[in-house]
């Protein structure tokens, strides 16, 4: 068992969080899609950001989420281990469904309609009812960014088994055949043909499950034995150089098939190969450059979380009362991202962090010392 601390594991997770805030930012100004909130006047600057970005960070995010399954399930048994999803997945969920996530959806009113779309509270009555668009970009019921969360704990409960199954088969014999043969680079490579496969399965608000689910498995799978991680320093310069050719070709093709239908090689070859090939770069280098501890990281690490779930809902409403100055685009957007930045963290450090309750909630231990002071605030009186 290897217990010694993968910290490129902690920042990149960290730095994923940290992309959001430019990410969602810029959906305000891209052509690609509706958004709760959205410019009258577009960016193709910002729009080329999505697309650069897009097709690879929620990708990251659930490999690493994989990554650190295999480090939780060395000192957990799977009760303990789904124990531990209830209390910092799904408990989140349900509080962010049914409080942080809806104010998304007023402001989208407000802003699409341009005028007032009544009492708060009248307006969630309907809410709750109106299942006609799971993107809720337009006022109806969504699950919003917390789609991540609530797919982490349904995945988490899909796995255990096999994940324990995989956990208790490390040093066998036909565990080590299996390794030596697929952390050899083209073997490696060719799993992009799997993401391909799932192109075509359903994607319920436009997240593919079973797109995702594999980047979990993979990320568990290659983080259990260390030859992957070899594999991806020794590969990450020859990937970087292949995504510096494919991407741009990728990019060239998604611009000429914008208005055009039927056979897309993009989402079907495409996208899943230079996921993958990106994937290599930015594990190989960050396990390179980004493998330290650093006195910010323990508070990043319990501040990502919390900060993930309310940060869009703090954009949205930033958003809709910055758009109203009618400056410039690039002006906006950075203050949009700045604002959101800056009351999340806000929150954050002087309620969430601070209080029992609202750490249970956003998934966030309950310190001793916490518990301790409000002990003797009690006793004091």
């Amino acid at each position: 068992m290897n217990s010694k601390r993968r910290y490129d594991i902690d920042w990149l997770r960290n730095l994923g969080i940290l992309l959001l805030f430019a990410f969602h930012s810029a959906r305000v100004f891209d052509h690609w899609d509706p958004f709760y909130v959205k410019s009258s006047e577009l960016s193709w600057g910002l729009s080329w950001f999505i697309a650069s970005t897009s097709y690879w960070f929620m990708p990251l995010l659930f490999w690493l989420a994989g990554a650190s399954t295999w480090y939780a399930l060395q000192y957990r048994s799977s009760q303990q281990y789904i124990k531990d999803r209830i209390a910092r997945l799904l408990i989140p969920f349900m509080f962010g469904l049914l409080f942080i996530v809806p104010p998304q959806g007023y402001f989208s009113l407000w802003q699409h309609r341009g005028s007032s779309p009544g009492n708060y509270f009248t307006f969630l009555q309907n809410y709750f009812m109106d299942f006609s668009d799971l993107s809720g970009y337009f006022g109806s019921f969504t699950p919003a960014h917390l789609w991540f969360i609530l797919y982490l704990f349904v995945f988490s409960l899909v796995t255990v088994p096999l994940f324990m199954y995989w956990k208790n088969k490390t040093g066998t014999s036909g565990n080590e055949k299996f390794h030596s043969i697929f952390s050899k680079p083209f073997v490696y490579l060719l799993f992009f043909i799997v993401l391909t496969a799932t192109q075509p399965l359903p994607d319920p608000g436009g997240q593919n499950p079973f797109y995702y689910i594999a980047f979990l498995i993979m990320g568990f799978v290659t983080t259990s034995y260390p030859n992957y991680q070899k594999m991806f320093n020794k590969y990450r310069f020859p990937a970087l150089i292949s995504i510096i050719i494919l991407f741009p070709v990728w990019e060239i093709l998604l611009y000429h098939s914008l208005n055009s239908a039927g056979f897309s090689p993009i989402n079907i070859f495409l996208r899943p190969l230079n996921t993958w090939l990106t994937l290599i770069v930015i594990l190989g280098y960050g396990n390179k450059f980004l493998n330290f501890s650093h006195k910010l990281l323990p508070y990043m690490n319990e501040a990502a979380f919390p900060i993930y779930i309310i940060h869009q809902s703090v954009l949205v409403v930033a958003g809709y009362f910055i758009l109203k100055m009618k400056t410039d685009v690039w002006l906006e957007y950075l203050l949009i991202m700045a604002v959101t930045f800056m009351i999340s963290v806000m929150i954050y450090e002087f309620i969430i962090k601070r209080i029992p309750f609202t750490r249970w909630v956003f998934g966030v231990k309950i310190k001793n010392s916490i518990i301790s002071k409000k002990s003797a605030a009690n006793i004091n009186r």
